[in-house]
């Protein structure tokens, strides 16, 4: 029988990031076309498609877009409630460890809320819910960016985990932090086709780097558990 922490620490957040990736992908297959600056599109354009275009309940031609919808929503959805958990648990990991487990617990707090603020952008529709869905959209990464920097510190100073972990959380950190100053001071969409596209592509890459932060956390949970005999 699997213990809870390796449960909630490793294997949930490894086959929510597969289950993810598969129903994203599904949700771009299905997606009938249109973006923010030429609804006439056909198809998911990567480069010109938000992610949240996705939810929209219908897409900006007016067609109906329930299938992508759905399968968004339910991604979106079940990864924020992950990271909740996960975030939740994860300062069991320093209890131990005084100098580091204050540190643990505040970057949690920012981790949880990250979680749930995932969990309201998938949740508004943004052809519905425009102004609620930006808010949880931008503001779950300024909560992740408590927790990356939180725990930058924790694996840096903690004796169970080797510090290249601290080193790939610092570059995590480091890359929200520039994602943070492009949806703030970046070109905005409505200038142009090629601001467009650097917000999109932006937003593209630091979901990969969510996912391979993630992915990449799990090993050095997994050390730190087999350390602790878990």
């Amino acid at each position: 029988m699997i213990h809870s922490k390796r449960l909630m620490l490793v294997t949930i957040p490894r086959w929510n990031l597969g289950v993810f990736i598969l129903l994203v992908f599904l949700a771009m297959f299905f997606y009938p076309g249109g973006t923010y600056r030429d609804g006439t599109t056909e198809g998911y354009i990567f480069s010109q498609n938000f992610l949240s275009d996705l939810g929209r309940w219908a897409v900006y031609n007016g067609q109906e877009n329930y299938f992508s919808s759905v399968l968004f929503s339910f991604a979106f959805a079940a990864t924020g409630l992950v990271f909740c958990f996960f975030f939740w648990t994860l300062p069991s990991l320093y209890s131990k460890e005084r100098n580091i487990y204050l540190v643990s617990m505040i970057g949690s707090a920012g981790g949880i809320l990250g979680g749930i603020f995932i969990m309201g952008s998938g949740l508004t529709p943004g052809d519905l819910m425009l102004d609620p869905h930006v808010f949880f959209s931008n503001w779950c990464f300024r909560f992740f960016l408590i927790a990356a920097v939180c725990y930058t510190f924790v694996f840096f100073r903690t004796d169970t985990m080797h510090t290249i972990y601290g080193m790939g959380y610092g570059l995590f950190a480091f890359l929200i932090a520039v994602y943070i100053g492009i949806i703030e001071f970046g070109p905005s969409i409505e200038e142009s086709l090629s601001a467009l596209k650097i917000q999109v592509v932006s937003q593209k890459l630091i979901c990969l780097t969510f996912i391979l932060a993630v992915a990449f956390q799990t090993y050095g949970n997994e050390e730190a558990l087999g350390k602790r005999g878990i």
